[in-house]
């Protein structure tokens, strides 16, 4: 009698989804242990950006307006100022999500910097005004129903955070630049309006998460509370407005490198600054987070 020969069909099945299992482990766990790398790159190269926006805050009494602003004086390499995981920015991976803000002890939990590019977007490395560096998870953000990213620009619609919170972009454009979960455990989200352009918007906060609103004149942030902004132009400069409908907002003029002021309920808070020009009759418009405005005597 002659012995069984080959192997059936049930078997090569078996060995078929075996191989291919294996195939997928061995791909994911390559893919993790680069995107890992990566990652703790950008970390990296946050806290060397950390350390040189305290030395340039020692040495000038203020924040840098840009990033860009650090080379070489304070950071020797231009490789720290790309991301790892960055494949589209040309040169410098973290100005467009660089928030030059006011610098106070009892703020050491609001960042100044966030790179959402990891792990698929599913991770965001955030630099506190501490100094400190850390990662957390990346929240999804919904814009008029449809999937937002985070560096990206919107005209008109609302934008829908995990949190319940709500920007109505009333006119004009607003920039999404993050939502994750900070180091206390809260949802952070954080919105700008552009350089040189107007806009009016209207937020709706929920819970007990972060919120802020980046314009060219001030820093607004909230905890639970519904308030209004708006930017106009005028003379060469733009107006930031916010008004406050319920709860309390926290506005930092950005000009003046103080501590953030208590806007209540019927209060609001105006700020105007210079703004940059094209030529003589034509404002810049840049799509990013608004720089810094020069310090006000």
């Amino acid at each position: 009698m002659s012995g069984k020969k080959g192997f059936t069909f049930i078997e090569v099945v078996i060995f078929c989804f075996i191989a291919i299992t294996l195939l997928t482990l061995v791909i994911g766990l390559g893919f993790n242990s680069r995107e890992f790398a990566r990652t703790i790159g950008c970390v990296n190269n946050m806290k060397n950006i950390a350390q040189a926006v305290e030395n340039f805050q020692a040495d000038h009494k203020t924040t840098p307006s840009s990033i860009a602003d650090l080379y070489p004086a304070y950071i020797e390499s231009e490789k720290a100022l790309v991301c790892p995981s960055d494949r589209k920015s040309n040169g410098n991976s973290y100005d467009a999500f660089y928030i030059g803000r006011f610098i106070d002890e009892g703020d050491a939990n609001k960042i100044f910097l966030a790179c959402p590019r990891h792990h698929r977007r599913s991770k965001t490395v955030a630099a506190y005004l501490s100094y400190a560096v850390d990662i957390g998870r990346s929240q999804k953000v919904q814009w008029s129903g449809t999937n937002a990213e985070f560096g990206e620009v919107y005209s008109g619609g609302e934008l829908s955070f995990a949190d319940g919170t709500t920007v109505q972009i009333n006119s004009g454009k607003v920039g999404l630049l993050s939502s994750f979960v900070d180091n206390e455990n809260k949802i952070y989200g954080i919105v700008y309006t552009l350089d040189g352009a107007e806009s009016t918007l209207t937020v709706t906060h929920e819970g007990e998460s972060k919120f802020e609103i980046i314009t060219p004149a001030v820093i607004a942030g909230v905890e639970g509370t519904k308030f209004a902004v708006r930017n106009w132009l005028t003379e060469n400069k733009i107006q930031s407005y916010v008004s406050v409908s319920d709860g309390a907002v926290a506005v930092e003029d950005r000009s003046m490198d103080v501590k953030a002021s208590v806007v209540q309920p019927n209060q609001v808070f105006s700020v105007a600054v210079p703004v940059a020009l094209e030529d003589a009759d034509s404002v810049k418009i840049r799509n990013r987070v608004p720089r810094k405005p020069s310090r006000r005597k």
